[in-house]
C-alpha cells in the first residue's frame, strides 16, 4: 500500500466513525451539532483508550477537525495557533 493509498484509507475510516456517530445521534433522536458530535468522539476515544491502551488517530484527527477554538483550549488547555 502506498503512502497515498494509506492517508486515503485513513480519511475514509475517520469520514466512516463522524457517519456512525451522526447516524448513532439521529436514531436516538438527538440533534447533530458540532458540540454535540465532539463530546460522542471524546467519549468513543476514551472508550477505546480504556479498552485498548491505543490511542485511535483517526478519532482523534475528526476532533481536531471539528472542534471549535474554544473546544480545542479545553481540551489541550492552550489556544489553537
Amino acid at each position: 500500500m502506498s503512502e497515498d493509498d494509506a492517508e486515503e484509507a485513513f480519511y475514509d475510516e475517520t469520514c466512516r466513525i463522524v457517519g456512525q456517530c451522526c447516524l448513532m445521534l439521529a436514531s436516538n433522536g438527538a440533534e447533530t451539532d458540532r458540540a454535540q458530535l465532539v463530546y460522542q468522539l471524546k467519549r468513543l476515544y476514551w472508550l477505546i483508550m480504556v479498552a485498548t491502551e491505543k490511542h485511535h488517530t483517526g478519532i482523534l484527527l475528526a476532533i481536531e477537525q471539528l472542534e471549535t477554538p474554544e473546544m480545542y483550549e479545553e481540551r489541550t488547555g492552550r489556544r489553537r495557533e
